[in-house]
């Protein structure tokens, strides 16, 4: 096309921005034939072309048409395999469930049979639901008491954050667990420090807090705090008995480690090689 451009404006003797009615009336007749025969053919081409190129965007454009319904028919289809998949999980679980449900009754029917049949051979009482009920919430509030621990020696100001004190007392022991819950307990009295209950998030971490409670006899801030287990009042009047009874033999045998273990006082030699923070594990 450029060569035909070229030669048309050459019998002008001028470039196609140059072309006027004076210089075209300058043609003669042949060379006005030439000129409108080759524009003729230019026009052709031009349409020709032109034409080829819509005809290939609408094939272009029902191409990507065509794709953009592949990928929504392939979308669609994921979605309802999914949907199969999970309806199928559904299906699982739900029986599982239910065979483990059907296992466990029998396993308690069988069982409540073998106590009734040994309470009606041996004259011994029967357990009832209802002690069996609350023999498992005892077990559940011990489980969840084991997730506290008490701290004692801790000034007690209006405005405190217990939080903060809390994270204090812990950062002496290296210790980082979650902190669930602090408070302070009891009767707010003027001149008493009351202890402040710390609720963690495992019972592991409270274990890890109480064996290294011994570090706090180092610390500048917290010599004289006290950490301990969350102790009922029964619990925390016979272990104050333990402590007494452990004072006494601390002074008649000052050649032994002596600590309290499992509601019992137990005693090691000094002599033998003893890390003092197991006596906390």
């Amino acid at each position: 096309m450029e060569l035909l451009d070229s030669e048309i404006f050459n019998q002008f003797k001028c470039k196609g921005a140059d072309v006027t009615r004076a210089k075209i009336e300058k043609l003669t007749k042949p060379q006005l034939v030439d000129w409108v025969f080759n524009f003729a053919k230019m026009y052709q081409r031009t349409k020709n072309f032109n034409l080829d190129a819509v005809s290939r965007i609408e094939d272009l454009n029902s191409r990507v048409i065509s794709g953009q319904e592949k990928i929504i028919h392939l979308q669609e289809d994921m979605l309802n395999s999914k949907d199969e998949q999970l309806s199928c999980f559904r299906s699982t679980v739900k029986e599982e469930m239910a065979s483990v449900q059907s296992a466990v009754q029998t396993e308690i029917r069988s069982t409540w049979s073998q106590v009734a049949a040994r309470g009606e051979s041996g004259g011994q009482t029967i357990t009832t639901a209802a002690k069996l009920k609350e023999a498992v919430k005892s077990a559940v509030a011990e489980e969840d008491k084991a997730k506290n621990f008490m701290i004692f020696g801790k000034e007690e100001a209006p405005s405190e954050d217990v939080t903060t004190i809390v994270a204090e007392v812990l950062q002496d022991l290296k210790e980082k667990p979650r902190l669930v819950e602090c408070t302070r307990v009891g009767a707010s009295r003027q001149g008493k420090q009351r202890p402040i209950k710390v609720k963690l998030s495992s019972v592991d971490a409270v274990f890890n807090v109480l064996r290294n409670a011994k570090l706090l006899k180092n610390s500048c801030n917290n010599k004289a705090t006290y950490i301990g287990p969350d102790r009922s009042k029964e619990e925390r009047a016979e272990h104050s008995k333990l402590v007494a009874k452990m004072k006494s033999m601390m002074k008649n045998e000052p050649d032994k480690y002596h600590y309290i273990r499992g509601g019992a006082i137990r005693s090691v030699d000094k002599s033998e090689d003893f890390d003092e923070l197991s006596l906390y594990e």
